[in-house]
């Protein structure tokens, strides 16, 4: 299978710094890529490089298997994007704003105006003026403006940045949707992490201008629960401590009246039998499981402890 997008080594060079420093990944249809990292991490500079808006010093991109060097029309013919707000005309309906954009792609672009209307969800309010718009029907509108010339690779920008919680979910489920219907790729950068963590299957951390980590959520949430937490209250924890840590040969921590044991959750039953077995009181467990956002700020600060990606 031809992936969707290939970097191969891509470097960019701004007075004499590599912003970006040889980044290759590849996705493939269906996949929806979470791109994070701090500012300055070189995200947005790839994006334009993907979309030819700037060059590439060295190493190539191929988008639906066209170099964006060699054959730019043909590779940039696949992607759409909404970089930031959609820029949209607020005199005008949204089909209008649709129509007016269509011109651009040619008659099959108007063709899919309809669909693209249907798939989005957008009949309610599709010919209303888009100045009475929601930032969420902006969103919407937005993404629909991108997807008029039917691409492989959708680039979004912070795409739930400013939506209340109903308006976050409707996206998700949207993004989830077109990336399976519509066999695309799509690539979210975004300082969201809890939302890339239930949208993505894909996630790539940046930090000046190198790849720190591209993992599939799969295999992440697998580690994580390979590297559970389960704290355990009790009423001798210095001495639980002890006990497990010469029953079970691991590594106890206690804090106050509890002891925090890096297990997984099957095993607990095996751990409460044993300690009520040499008489140490139970009083309350709690599983304690690494989010996104802290595998990200371990990675960020470069914390040696922190081996899941």
């Amino acid at each position: 299978m031809i992936p969707i997008l290939k970097l191969n080594n891509v470097t960019k060079i701004y007075n004499r710094k590599k912003v970006v420093d040889n980044l290759s990944l590849m996705l493939f249809e269906g996949e929806i890529f979470g791109f994070i990292g701090p500012n300055g991490a070189g995200k947005s500079t790839t994006i334009k490089m993907i979309c030819g808006l700037t060059s590439i010093s060295s190493g190539s991109i191929f988008i639906n298997g066209y170099s964006i060097d060699k054959n730019f029309k043909k590779a940039i013919s696949n992607v759409g994007a909404v970089v930031e707000y959609p820029q949209l005309y607020p005199y005008l309906s949204g089909k209008a704003n649709l129509k007016l954009f269509a011109k651009f792609y040619g008659k099959n672009a108007k063709m899919r105006i309809p669909n693209i209307i249907k798939i989005l969800k957008m009949e309610e309010f599709i010919d209303k003026k888009v100045s009475t718009y929601s930032l969420g029907m902006k969103q919407r509108l937005g993404i629909a403006q991108a997807m008029l010339n039917k691409p492989r690779l959708l680039i979004l920008d912070e795409p739930t940045n400013g939506l209340d919680p109903e308006g976050i979910k409707d996206i998700r489920n949207l993004l989830t949707t077109l990336a399976r219907r519509e066999k695309m790729a799509i690539i979210i950068s975004s300082h969201n992490l809890s939302e890339l963590e239930q949208i993505c299957n894909q996630i790539a951390v940046m930090r000046s201008g190198k790849l720190l980590s591209f993992k599939n959520m799969t295999d992440i949430t697998k580690e994580v629960e390979n590297n559970q937490q389960i704290r355990i209250h009790v009423n001798y924890p210095n001495y639980a401590g002890q006990l497990l840590q010469n029953k079970y040969k691991i590594k106890v921590k206690v804090a106050g009246n509890t002891i925090i044991v890096p297990i997984m959750e099957k095993y607990l039953a095996n751990i409460i039998t044993y300690l009520t077995y040499k008489h140490i009181k139970i009083y309350k467990t709690t599983t304690i499981n690494k989010s996104l956002e802290q595998i990200y700020f371990e990675l960020i600060q470069g914390n040696s402890d922190n081996e899941l990606f």
